[in-house]
């Protein structure tokens, strides 16, 4: 678990406070992190089980977006 206030975290990303909240609000949505404020905790991720193989490449963007349930 960490701790980062809102201000500490837009200075280090380079980002506004909207930015944030959308960022943190994805994060959550896609089982990521847990935060109850102040508090960020980074969650795990289930072990992905890939039983089909085409034998075609992927685009790292497709295999992120397979691994946040995007790809379902």
């Amino acid at each position: 678990m960490s701790y980062y206030a809102d201000k500490s975290i837009i200075q280090k990303l380079g980002m506004d406070m909207q930015a944030l909240k959308e960022a943190r609000s994805g994060l959550i949505k896609n089982n990521l992190i847990a935060w109850q404020q102040p508090i960020y905790q980074v969650l795990s991720l289930d072990p992905m089980v890939n039983t089909s193989r085409s034998g075609q490449m992927m685009s790292l963007s497709n295999i992120l977006n397979n691994a946040v349930g995007g790809g379902q």
